[in-house]
């Protein structure tokens, strides 16, 4: 049934399903007899939910011959606990990470506050550091792979315009970091 005819005439999907399954009190069922003799929207909603119980009743029943594979249940398992994508909501690592993120810098505020703001700033130079040294090994470390793979090239004018474009991606990415690093 639309929303429409819900607002119309205030009988809902809910109220014909309960009546199909006998749920509703004798008044209640009088009531909604004597509107589906006057509503045609309801009583076309009723002849709908009808044949469709109807239909469930007929492909659920015993003469029916719904073969199954053997492995049936082992591939419905397997599906099921394989494809657990659908559960989760696309941001759902982001956030976890947030929030991970924002735990981690409340305690290390908080060591900072109860050793004095000196040793917080150290702390933070500390981290900072880190993730600079982190960066810059990791370019070097890409920097070397991809000056080898270079090297396999049979012209050298090429190799050397590929190290030397690897070299200016290097330096400004070296100059973006520290430059970030100086702004803590």
């Amino acid at each position: 049934m639309n929303i429409e005819r819900t607002q119309t005439c205030g009988v809902t999907c809910t109220d014909i399903g309960a009546y199909l399954d006998c749920e509703l009190s004798g008044d209640r069922e009088m009531m909604l007899e004597m509107h589906f003799d006057e509503c045609s929207l309801c009583r076309e909603e009723l002849n709908i939910q009808k044949q469709l119980l109807r239909g469930l009743d007929l492909g659920l029943s015993a003469d029916a011959d719904i073969q199954l594979p053997a492995d049936f249940a082992k591939v419905v398992i397997a599906n099921a606990e394989s494809t657990v994508a659908g559960l989760r909501r696309p941001r759902e690592r982001f956030n976890a990470l947030y929030i991970c993120g924002g735990m981690g810098l409340f305690v290390l505020l908080s060591f900072g506050v109860g050793a004095g703001t000196t040793l917080f700033f150290e702390q933070m130079a500390a981290v900072a550091s880190f993730v600079g040294h982190f960066f810059y090994e990791l370019f070097i470390g890409i920097v070397v792979i991809l000056r080898t793979v270079a090297s396999h090239f049979r012209s050298d004018i090429m190799s050397a315009f590929f190290v030397v474009g690897i070299a200016v991606v290097f330096l400004i990415l070296s100059r973006k970091l520290l430059a970030g690093r100086l702004r803590i």
